[in-house]
């Protein structure tokens, strides 16, 4: 693992721009059809993409029985649950507040990681991380969207426990560090839709509702981007930067939402928006400054490290592991 730089950072931002649009879609989605019918519809379409960007990417599979594991328990806590408890709960509870309740998830990962992990520890710079995320984000929604915490409480605590999920399956996802990315991506999507589908088949029956173009659209853009491209990245970034790093995003998805309304809608941001935006990104930078200590020229947890691999497996990298 090597100290985030500029690929990192840019990668960070453009996985907010897609999560922060999710919301949108979801919304449209779960006003056609069921959480269960979105959720494993949006799956089902990014294992079928994700399978022919592999087939043509020559990709190799997970090797081992640990990584066929750990991607069956990413698929589970940080594909399958979360994505229909977070339909569920946006049936009641809004973005502002889904944002705030989402915001749990570095919170708990960061405390996740320095008792399960041995190189991702707490430090100053993350706990003044956390911190200064959480003000961001209260910053940007306004502290008077607290104010409806509790009256939807079923729905309030599907999200809290949908991000307890993806804080689980950031660090789980460490195990596929050094697996082919794209491989294992399929494979973690594919069983991911077929946790869900089933049930969805069973239980809603969706040939019987009605036909909405706009929700089959929406779960096909939920699928193709922030499903499949966005668990391909969540795997780079946790491959080279940590889980640490990577659940920052959960702050920037609000601030970035702002920032595409305003270039898309020509809404105008609040000022407590770009004060907001100002504070995430600091907490962003809080969180990977070393106090105290000197990294070492092995790389910032004093593990030697190859130099960052390129974003998109290549055939010739997938033979090398293959055949060392």
């Amino acid at each position: 693992m090597t100290r985030p730089g500029i690929r990192e950072y840019g990668l960070l931002l453009l996985l907010a721009m897609i999560w922060g649009s999710s919301f949108t879609f979801i919304k449209i989605g779960v006003h056609a059809y069921s959480p269960l019918v979105v959720a494993g519809g949006r799956l089902t379409f990014a294992a079928l993409v994700l399978w022919c960007f592999a087939l043509i990417r020559k990709s190799d599979m997970p090797r081992g029985r640990r990584a066929w594991i750990s991607t069956f328990m990413v698929a589970l806590v940080g594909n399958a649950i979360p994505f229909f408890l977070i339909s569920y709960g946006e049936i009641r509870v809004d973005a502002g507040l889904a944002a705030i309740l989402m915001s749990t998830v570095p919170l708990t990962t960061v405390v996740l990681a320095h008792f399960f992990t041995h190189d991702e520890k707490l430090t100053l710079g993350k706990v003044i991380g956390v911190i200064m995320g959480t003000i961001g984000v209260i910053v940007l929604v306004g502290p008077e969207t607290l104010s409806g915490l509790g009256g939807e409480f079923l729905f309030q605590l599907a999200i809290l426990v949908a991000a307890v999920g993806y804080a689980i399956s950031s660090l789980v996802a460490r195990n596929l560090r050094d697996q082919p990315r794209i491989g294992s991506t399929a494979v973690i999507l594919s069983f991911a839709a077929l946790m869900l589908m089933p049930f969805a088949l069973i239980i809603d029956r969706p040939w019987t509702m009605e036909w909405d173009l706009g929700a089959a659209i929406s779960i096909m853009y939920l699928g193709m981007f922030p499903t499949g491209i966005a668990m391909f990245m969540i795997l780079h970034l946790i491959a080279v930067a940590g889980a640490s790093f990577l659940v920052f995003n959960n702050y920037l998805v609000p601030a970035v939402g702002v920032l595409i309304s305003f270039i898309v809608l020509g809404e105008v941001p609040q000022p407590n928006a770009l004060v907001a935006l100002v504070i995430i990104l600091c907490g962003i930078a809080a969180s990977q400054l070393r106090f105290g200590r000197t990294a070492k020229q092995t790389g910032d947890d004093g593990v030697k490290g190859d130099p960052i691999a390129p974003v998109l497996d290549s055939p010739d990298r997938e033979k090398s592991k293959s055949n060392p």
